[in-house]
């Protein structure tokens, strides 16, 4: 009987620990699955902000890049103004000046519009940024979630927080999530339909 007992009572011993070693286990995983459920929600954040960025920059380039041609062909045709005013007066043809010069005038008060536009549309690189640090800050989030579940496998007792000591430190950075070019240029518009309103 002394052996049976013996015998159980190192079967119990080794119950007991195995229990403690899945109760491990089982807490390791648990640690493991709010991270990396976390990062899998943050990874779809970062790149709608990368994609958000891209499509606002290539507006903004294209607006640009349109009111450019908008502004030179009107500049070739104040050039080519001027110098039938030039020659007007040189032979003394006074008649179309004046049409000439209001036409001149209202060309170069689109040129002036269409620079505040461009203008405007360079202020695409704040909401850019801003939306870039979002992004930036989702990923080094991640990673960090990342630095701790190789601490969880690994073993190490410090799961939060945890970042090897290779890591760099973090860049404080200042955004709003919801920068959007396209909300700016909406309220924009509604700030100049009041002013408009107001006249």
């Amino acid at each position: 009987m002394a052996i049976s007992e013996k015998l159980y009572k190192n079967m119990q011993k080794e119950i007991v620990t195995l229990a403690l070693s899945i109760n491990e286990v089982v807490g390791k995983f648990k640690q493991l699955s709010n991270p990396l459920s976390e990062s899998q929600e943050r990874v779809p954040k970062a790149t709608e902000q990368l994609d958000k960025i891209s499509e606002q920059t290539e507006v903004a380039t294209h607006q640009m890049l349109d009111k450019v041609e908008k502004i030179t062909q009107r500049e070739d045709e104040v050039s080519q103004g001027l110098k039938k005013i030039k020659d007007n007066t040189i032979s003394g043809d006074f008649s179309n000046i004046v049409p000439t010069i209001d036409t001149l005038l209202e060309k170069v008060n689109l040129n002036s519009e269409d620079a505040y536009v461009i203008m405007d549309a360079l202020q695409f690189q704040d909401i850019t940024s801003q939306q870039m640090n979002h992004a930036a800050s989702l990923l080094e989030d991640i990673e960090d979630r990342l630095h701790s579940i190789i601490g969880v496998i690994q073993g190490s007792q410090e799961t939060e927080d945890a970042v090897p000591a290779s890591a760099s430190p973090r860049k404080e950075r200042a955004y709003d999530p919801n920068a959007d070019y396209t909300d700016k240029k909406a309220s924009q518009s509604d700030i100049d339909s009041l002013f408009s309103s107001g006249k």
